[in-house]
């Protein structure tokens, strides 16, 4: 019962991460939605008011698939994150001091379509990458990357500390091999700014190029997960002229102790310079959580640090940010739950935002503190 109801509420979180098959042939519609109280001071910019994504990702996801024999089948996903509490969020619009949503337009989760067999999956389209998978969600299932989480507050799931997935991707995970699973995804670069005269058949992306290479394995209790993601952004034309090649280390750790305890930890390496020593970023996360499920109840507790290694950099150049995320979660059925959270980022080391402001105001203090409380159902 206990590991039953750390399953349904890891799939109530991170409802984004579903598995690219269903092990069904046929047509399916899943999701999550979420909405309730936020409340939020951030670095200084207090607002309050009703949001979603306090409980995960509100999503909705289509997927198909067909059997193709001999072991094989084909499949597709398409998925839509949400912005049901405001109209300006779902058309697209980037939200305001006033108001908590944020920008949410149609497909802009991941899409995939792919065939799988006895040699394992390869996969073409915008996808999760495995630095998200096997570190942040391994990390705290229960919360995912919503709040109380660390997810882009001390820790990264690629080195820009901004994207989950890239366009163009093709993707490859092997079987299951006495626990271990490999995984690779490679996204070529597409720069239309060096040649401007260029064709929209294959030039006319303007992305980074990524590479990423990710193993785990797992034996009984015991899940170890290492993923090495780099990044190019060099002569990308919305990138800036500082930016370069650029990577990120993520090594994670779970162990299920039994009595419904299981604890967890991560360690994230980001290397990011720049054209200036002032201005590059070469930071050291480290994060823990541990969760407790009883019966319809469970608890979690998080907490991480993040240094900036490079002193010279001229903001936050050698700092240290703290941070803790608590969670409660009471399941009212498979599907339904009430959870309240809490967390605190005292981000002295400028991880999130740290000089541009943002529909929130400027930064006044270094401290951000969210809470929540809401009704989140999946399907």
């Amino acid at each position: 019962m206990k590991k039953s109801l750390i399953a349904l509420a890891a799939l109530a979180a991170t409802a984004s991460f579903a598995q690219t098959t269903t092990g069904q042939a046929g047509f399916q519609i899943t999701g999550n939605m979420n909405a309730g109280y936020v409340s939020q001071d951030y670095f200084g910019n207090k607002v309050n008011g009703f949001e979603q994504n306090g409980m995960g990702t509100s999503i909705i996801v289509f997927r198909g698939q067909e059997d193709l024999g001999g072991g094989m089948s084909a499949y597709f996903q398409h998925g839509t994150d949400w912005q049901f509490m405001t109209q300006a969020g779902d058309r697209g619009s980037v939200s305001s001091a006033t108001n908590l949503g944020a920008q949410a337009t149609f497909g802009n989760d991941q899409k995939l379509v792919g065939i799988g067999g006895s040699f394992g999956n390869v996969n073409f389209g915008t996808i999760n990458n495995s630095s998200l998978y096997n570190g942040i969600v391994l990390l705290n299932p229960v919360v995912g990357t919503s709040y109380a989480g660390g997810y882009a507050s001390i820790v990264c799931a690629d080195p820009t500390c901004s994207q989950v997935r890239y366009d163009n991707t093709i993707e490859y995970k092997s079987p299951v091999m006495s626990g271990l699973q490999l995984f690779g995804q490679y996204s070529a670069k597409q720069n239309k700014a060096v040649n401007t005269n260029y064709t929209t058949t294959l030039g006319a992306l303007n992305v980074p190029g990524m590479n990423e290479i990710s193993a785990k394995y797992t034996n009984g209790p015991l899940t170890l997960a290492a993923t090495s993601l780099q990044t190019d952004a060099t002569n990308v034309a919305t990138a800036g002229a500082a930016a370069v090649k650029r990577s990120l280390n993520t090594y994670a750790a779970a162990y299920d102790l039994g009595n419904g305890f299981r604890v967890a930890a991560l360690n994230q390496k980001l290397d990011a310079p720049t054209t200036t020593a002032a201005s590059s970023s070469n930071r050291t996360s480290n994060q823990a959580s541990v969760i407790y499920t009883s019966g319809a109840n469970t608890f979690g507790l998080n907490y991480g640090t993040a240094k900036e290694n490079n002193a010279a950099r001229t903001t936050f150049g050698g700092g240290t940010s703290k941070f803790t995320g608590v969670n409660y979660k009471y399941a009212m059925s498979k599907t339904v739950a009430l959870e309240a959270k809490y967390e605190n980022l005292d981000d002295a080391a400028g991880t999130v935002n740290p000089v541009v402001p943002n529909q929130f105001g400027t930064r006044i203090t270094n401290t951000r503190v969210r809470s929540t409380l809401g009704l989140n159902m999946a399907f």
